[in-house]
């Protein structure tokens, strides 16, 4: 009998779309988890390090502003380990902690990027006192100066397993989104995460799964669902 080559390779083509989709469907669970008119402000965050939260948090961004008339800014939060100014191949500085120590003006912090209708606010300088800065009063008043002229703000924020830097702008945030890889991050972890996000009143929308493979989907929805409004599968971070 003559033996037939089955071909295992996988359809690129088919699986950038799964991609694209993927994120244009979260940014409609998180369209319809805020009820609120004018800026949405969103916080992604993760139990530890390498859950694929920056990449996560910026696709999911422009997502958002790929939508006619979507204003959208990124704001670096996450100051001990940040990765926007990479994932966006824009220039760390000035950035956010120049501006909250009056270094510099909100304009020259407010970066141009490559996709249309998104904006970032990079990390400037590893500060000392990141927990400090992000609770401060600067800060909070950044915030709502980028509220009049965005439609939606996106927190890049550290692991809430790993500081406790973020708190301050979760409870400022309208919700928080957790970030989680598949295969890798632990029930525990993700238990835990939960539970801290919780104790400061913040709403958590949902969960994003990394790192799914297409036939693995079913079997991650059953393990991250019960965390929130909505669920994400990931080809790759």
């Amino acid at each position: 009998m003559k033996k037939t080559k089955i071909d295992r390779s996988i359809d690129t083509e088919a699986l950038g779309f799964q991609v694209r989709e993927s994120y244009k469907t979260a940014r409609t669970n998180i369209a319809y988890s805020i009820f609120k008119k004018g800026c949405k402000k969103v916080a992604f965050t993760s139990s530890t390090k390498g859950e694929g939260k920056t990449v996560t948090s910026i696709n999911v961004a422009s997502a958002l502003a790929q939508q006619v008339g979507t204003k959208v800014i990124v704001v670096e939060c996450d100051l001990r380990r940040p990765r926007v100014n990479t994932a966006l191949k824009i220039s760390p500085t000035p950035g956010i902690t120049n501006y909250l120590n009056e270094e510099c003006s909100l304009k020259e912090v407010t970066k141009d990027t490559k996709i249309e209708n998104l904006k970032a606010i990079t990390y400037g300088a590893i500060p000392p006192n990141p927990s400090e800065l992000l609770a401060s009063e600067a800060m909070a008043e950044l915030i709502k100066t980028l509220e009049k002229d965005y439609d939606y703000i996106i927190f890049d924020t550290p692991p809430i397993g790993v500081v406790i830097d973020a708190l301050p702008i979760m409870k400022a945030s309208d919700g928080v989104v957790i970030v989680a890889r598949n295969n890798s991050t632990t029930y525990p972890e993700l238990e835990r995460t939960v539970e801290v996000i919780k104790r400061t009143d913040a709403k958590i929308l949902g969960v994003i799964l990394n790192r799914v493979k297409p036939h693995e989907t079913r079997k991650g929805k059953g393990y991250y669902s019960r965390y929130g409004g909505y669920y994400k599968t990931e080809t790759k971070d």
